[in-house]
């Protein structure tokens, strides 16, 4: 098996990556867009508002694609609200429909794994120190083994959170999945 992606060589040090068993425009729905269209050129409209000074915008851009049938990518590199994803709220919502829900994160100085299933927020991971938090799926558990994610030394912070992508989706991770392709998206919150 390839080695995970290195997620934050790819996407820099601060992004949330929400899985989902909806489709992208009701998950995006649900995270608080409330009209996704295409973004034919995503990563150059992301790079415009990271670069931009916006004091009293209070929006976030969300992005979403179709990985398989089953599940959904979000993608969040702003969190001047606070990461989106990782809302208790929005990740019981994203699950309410039956199935798990899963939003991985990296900030300076943590990089967390939270799931839910059927509507509830159950488990977190702490993939720097491996502290776990309630019960996460178990084939998340099995890839890390006994030791948990500090087992896996071999692997960088955002490497595991990319194995936890990979493990929940069954979908490789590689930066094609962020940067080829057409994503769906809009703005949460408002100026």
């Amino acid at each position: 098996m390839p080695e995970p992606l290195n997620l934050n060589q790819a996407l820099g040090e601060g992004w949330c990556i929400t899985v989902t068993p909806l489709r992208a425009e009701e998950t995006l729905q649900r995270m608080g867009v409330a009209q996704p269209r295409d973004i034919p050129d995503a990563v150059q409209l992301v790079a415009d508002r990271l670069s931009a000074q916006r004091p009293d915008d209070r929006s976030v851009l969300l992005l979403a694609k179709q990985l398989t049938p089953q599940w959904t990518i979000a993608l969040e590199l702003e969190a001047t609200t606070g990461w989106v994803g990782l809302d208790q709220a929005v990740l019981s919502q994203l699950s309410a429909a039956g199935g798990a829900a899963c939003s991985v994160m990296s900030d300076p100085n943590q990089v967390n794994a939270t799931f839910a299933v059927d509507g509830h927020v159950n488990a977190t991971i702490d993939l720097i120190t491996g502290r776990v938090w309630g019960t996460p799926p178990e084939p998340v558990v099995a890839t890390f083994g006994v030791g948990g994610p500090r087992s896996r030394t071999d692997l960088t912070f955002s490497q595991r959170a990319a194995a936890v992508l990979e493990t929940m989706t069954g979908v490789p991770v590689d930066a094609s999945l962020f940067f080829e392709g057409l994503w769906k998206g809009g703005l949460t919150g408002g100026s």
